[in-house]
């Protein structure tokens, strides 16, 4: 994901409230020197430990749809559908294809759905072809379905994707909506109760990220709220008072955990934020409550077959979800890294 992403030198976005003109934020301070780097001695991810922190808090959840990896889809943005038949609830994965696995998207995007709960737990539940996109961020949010990229939210009633998800697979391009113009390049998606979030990745900065109310026709308003996040964001959610950040960028480099609380407005320094080593190629990240237990759940792109091909192979080559405890995770902040 990360080679595909620019930073733009001047932002400007539409939004329902009238120009947002974006100023480039500034290097900023430097990363957290801090983050908890000592290995631990994982058995539920391939590859060598990423910290002993991420493998007491994290755990192995469902399996990334083979019809996603074994059909050269890259993963990148996870979203959670709470009640998607009745009480079952789903994972939704936006992906881009990469067919012959040179980091470049070569025909339609897609979204890929996995049963979360219920009697089908693990099992694919289907795939939307979507027109293309890098397909940084998707995110699940008053009656609609957004994903981000190229600076472009693209957004479909849930009412069809649902339908097209559980039906049979099919090789139609599903047209959005509607598209919208957001700060920023679009590069991830998260959510915020019923707010989204979209936010920009570089490799070597901080940046930020903007927040937008839906409105009824799925279209965003922008809220005049901003935040900076993390350099090597990839993914992001919310678990109450609490932004947690996925940041990563190389394959055989570790990934990083953040947590920070929702109301500061200023830059992130080890004493605002807390940091932990992940696994390589950390994407996605989604929050919700499936079956009673309020989850973390993180996404990876080290299985596909654009990295994990039998040349210079991720550190990680992850094909499951991870999942950690809401309230666990969150709780992490404050204390040392």
């Amino acid at each position: 994901m990360a080679r595909l992403k620019t930073l733009a030198a001047a932002l400007a976005a539409v939004t329902l409230g009238g120009l947002v003109t974006v100023a480039t934020p500034s290097a900023a301070s430097a990363e957290d020197a801090m983050c908890r780097t000592t290995r631990g001695s994982s058995d539920f991810y391939p590859g060598p430990s990423a910290s002993a922190t991420y493998d007491s808090t994290f755990h192995n959840s469902v399996a990334i749809p083979a019809g996603l990896l074994d059909g050269h889809y890259v993963p990148q943005g996870l979203a959670y559908w709470n009640n998607f038949s009745g009480t079952d609830d789903v994972l939704l994965i936006s992906a881009y294809h990469d067919g012959n696995g040179n980091g470049t998207p070569d025909g339609p995007s897609a979204v890929f759905g996995v049963w979360l709960s219920g009697s089908h737990r693990g099992e694919s539940l289907g795939r939307m072809l979507i027109p293309q996109t890098h397909a940084g961020g998707i995110a699940v949010a008053g009656g609609y379905v957004y994903v981000g990229g190229e600076g472009i939210v693209r957004y479909w009633s849930t009412s069809t994707v649902h339908s097209v998800l559980a039906a049979a697979n099919n090789s139609h391009t599903y047209t959005p909506r509607d598209t919208q113009d957001v700060a920023g390049k679009a590069s991830f998606l998260g959510t915020q109760g019923g707010y989204v979030w979209t936010g920009d990745f570089s490799a070597t900065s901080h940046q930020s990220m903007w927040r937008y109310r839906p409105t009824s026709n799925g279209s965003l308003t922008y809220t005049n709220t901003k935040r900076w996040v993390p350099a090597k964001t990839q993914g992001m959610t919310t678990v109450g008072s609490r932004f947690v950040f996925a940041t990563s960028y190389g394959r055989n480099d570790r990934g990083n955990v953040w947590v920070r609380p929702t109301s500061f407005t200023g830059d992130i320094t080890d004493g605002t934020s807390f940091c932990m080593r992940a696994p390589s190629m950390i994407e996605g990240l989604a929050y919700g409550s499936s079956n009673g237990n309020a989850h973390v759940w993180a996404l990876y792109e080290s299985g596909a077959y654009t990295y994990d091909k039998g040349l210079d192979d991720p550190d990680n080559p992850i094909r499951n979800i991870h999942w950690a405890d809401g309230s666990t995770l969150a709780g992490l902040y404050g204390q040392s890294d």
